[in-house]
């Protein structure tokens, strides 16, 4: 006669995954108003536009539709910079304003161009996007 053994368990049960820890970063998500400026490379080419909204706490990236994929991982830096001052509790608009200061040998913010639009949708639209979309790190 075979005793049949159970399984433990942690190989039976379904596991519900919980994130415990990460980096600290800014919702992507707002439906309200986005404040934006463009960047572009040093060659001229358009990046995209860095986005944010604090009354939910918003800031992230969406690139422009045809940006070449160098151009749209220049992104990545603005990401680091964004989640860095998220950790030392400052507002959207004021890591922003912190963000444009810093000077890049490979990327600039084109001048004059910080504009509200009235919703990411319409953001997304204005870089050639879809509102569905998802584009960068929205």
């Amino acid at each position: 006669m075979s005793t049949r053994r159970r399984a433990p368990g942690y190989m039976t049960e379904d596991l519900q995954m919980r994130i415990i820890s990460g980096p600290p970063s800014y919702t992507t998500r707002t439906d309200g108003p986005v404040d934006h400026v463009m960047l572009r490379t040093t060659t001229g080419e358009v990046m995209g536009y860095i986005y944010v909204n604090d009354d939910d706490d918003a800031a992230g990236w969406i690139p422009l539709a045809g940006a070449s994929p160098h151009a749209q991982n220049l992104a990545a830096f603005w990401i680091r910079i964004l989640r860095d001052l998220k950790g030392r509790e400052r507002k959207p608009s004021e890591a922003l304003a912190q963000a444009l200061t810093v000077v890049s040998p490979h990327f600039e913010v084109v001048a004059e161009s910080r504009q509200t639009s009235a919703n990411l949708a319409a953001l997304k639209i204005l870089a050639g996007r879809t509102p569905r979309d998802s584009g960068g790190r929205d």
